[in-house]
């Protein structure tokens, strides 16, 4: 039972990603708000994965401004303001990465560590190992961004910086952790591209 709460904790957001890339329209990324809200609230650690995700909502007003001011070669700028089109597309896109961040808040908060030695021992027998080994990589891969962010948050507070309380300290808090992550994030895919390509896992 413990390692299907594994399985479910590294498939989830891995799966959860790619669907929030195929659903089409604004109902379906709210449909999939509800389904991972109605997940959260059935987590016992409810509270954590919400206090950490609305940590993380002030970066969808960055979003939402993208979307709704920055557009160019429009000749009815100010126009499209009144239509329904304009705001429709705004906030599927806010949505999605709401979407986005709620997925990298359950995961984060939902529960203890997991076990990566005794989810890949249930994996290995299971599966072929062209199959299992890039599976086995996902899962390390998301404890290793996860890691990563708890680890540059932790710099912060040993130089003693405090999550701000006003919106735009918020956002450049946030921004200074996420940017890093991601970079790094990069980083080790790139440097992993290369190893798996040298080993012949693309042929």
């Amino acid at each position: 039972m413990e390692r299907l709460k594994h399985l479910f904790r590294i498939f989830f957001p891995v799966s959860g990603m790619i669907a929030l890339f195929l659903l089409p329209g604004l109902a379906g990324q709210l449909a999939a708000f509800t389904l991972i809200a109605v997940l959260a609230l059935a987590s016992p650690y409810r509270a954590g994965i919400f206090a950490f995700f609305l940590k993380l909502s002030s970066l969808l007003l960055i979003t939402l401004a993208v979307h709704l001011f920055f557009r160019f070669g429009e000749p009815d700028y100010f126009a499209a303001f009144g239509g329904s089109a304009l705001w429709i597309r705004a906030g599927f896109y806010t949505l999605r990465n709401a979407n986005i961040l709620f997925i990298m808040s359950y995961t984060i908060r939902n529960g203890a560590p997991l076990s990566f030695a005794s989810l890949m021992a249930f994996l290995e027998q299971r599966g072929p190992s062209r199959l299992v080994q890039p599976l086995a990589l996902a899962v390390r891969y998301v404890s290793l961004i996860r890691d990563e962010f708890q680890s540059l948050r932790q710099v912060h507070r040993i130089m003693g910086i405090r999550r701000p309380k006003h919106l735009a300290a918020q956002i450049r808090y946030y921004t200074s952790l996420i940017v890093p992550t991601i970079i790094s994030s990069l980083e080790r895919a790139e440097n992993l591209s290369l190893a798996m390509t040298s080993r012949g896992f693309n042929r």
